[in-house]
């Protein structure tokens, strides 16, 4: 049997995914499993020993591209599962699978989606974390089971770290900081930064710091204290499977509301999750082992469960779940420039005492 799980969105999407995939995976061990994703969020599934196949197509594509790629997969599993209300993860449900499953929005608009799949669950992106969201999609197939992000047991290899890592003097006391989400309106200030790595480098524990930047400027990396010896800098270089085993090693992961806060939190390592406009509800990182049918998270308000504290900014708008002050993914957030360090500091050190 041929089962496809199709997750075209982002890298944090994809890896949530991973829990879905792991149940199918418990149910139909023999089966050919294989998953399809916008190229370029494969990294998502963590090279997953669970997924046969990784099937990838540009965000966007010309339509002669698009219809070889449909002419390669017509029909060719005899279940395939959407896990998102979009037009085109549906369409290729309908297109490739005999039998179809997955979410729509219940809207008029959306009535169409209805006739492609046998089994459709409503969508709600508000009152329903994502991962419960993807477990209901497929429990009319599997019924009922565990939620549970998968990190693959080879990046919890200790024997396994760059010679850069090995050489480092706190690599048994650090912490991992991943500094930047995807878009800005997730982003915590740079300054918020330095405080936690000052606080960490004055307690004598070490700093991994990873993240990209499209235009590194020399103002904003000279406040991160790069030349400091308890200071690993891993910008722009470290690649996911490296930074998910630095994590594991790691005691304390801090980061804002992004893929790698979800693989984190995943790994069991305690994680500090910085979140502003975004609902924690919806997407709170999954704490590890942690067994619920319902969201962990309440909207509003920092809380800790298990190994993950979720900090949110302040503020009556919060969470406004909006993309930024401005509305766009480029505009800040005045949750997050205007949420100070100390909560996140003790939160911190709190894993060293």
């Amino acid at each position: 049997m041929k089962i496809l799980v199709i997750c075209t969105r982002r890298v944090g999407d994809v890896f949530l995914a991973t829990s879905a995939i792991h149940a199918l995976r418990a149910r139909y061990p023999d089966a050919q499993l294989d998953a399809l994703v916008f190229r370029g969020t494969e990294s998502g599934l963590l090279s997953s020993p669970e997924v046969d196949n990784v099937i990838s197509i540009a965000e966007r594509t010309s339509l002669a591209e698009h219809l070889k790629f449909i002419y390669q997969h017509y029909r060719q599993y005899k279940i395939a599962i959407s896990l998102l209300p979009g037009d085109r993860p549906t369409l290729y449900s309908w297109l490739f699978g005999k039998k179809r499953y997955g979410t729509i929005v219940s809207r008029k608009q959306s009535a169409w989606k209805r006739c492609l799949l046998h089994s459709v669950v409503e969508f709600d992106g508000i009152g329903r974390h994502t991962l419960v969201m993807y477990r209901d999609i497929i429990a009319s197939l599997l019924g009922k089971h565990k939620i549970a992000p998968q990190i693959p047991e080879h990046l919890m290899e200790r024997d396994h770290y760059a010679d850069e890592f090995n050489q480092w003097q706190f690599k048994n006391r650090y912490v991992v900081m991943h500094l930047t989400p995807k878009f800005r309106y997730k982003e915590w200030p740079i300054y918020r930064w330095k405080e936690l790595i000052q606080a960490c480098l004055d307690h004598d524990i070490g700093v991994v710091l990873s993240g990209l930047f499209d235009e590194p400027h020399s103002e904003v990396l000279s406040q991160l204290n790069l030349n400091d010896n308890g200071v690993l800098n891993l910008l722009n270089r470290a690649k996911i499977d490296e930074l998910v085993r630095l994590i594991y090693s790691s005691g304390c992961y801090v980061g804002t509301d992004t893929a790698v806060t979800h693989m984190a939190a995943a790994t069991g390592t305690p994680t500090i999750a910085i979140f502003g406009p975004s609902s924690p509800l919806v997407w709170g990182p999954w704490p590890a082992g942690h067994v619920c049918e319902v969201s962990p998270w309440a909207q509003i308000g920092s809380q800790s469960l298990s190994n993950v504290t979720l900090v949110q900014g302040s503020g009556n708008c919060v969470p406004c779940l909006q993309e930024g002050c401005h509305r766009h993914v480029n505009s800040g957030s005045d949750c997050l420039s205007q949420l100070g360090s100390e909560q996140i500091t003790s939160a911190m050190l709190s894993n060293f005492k």
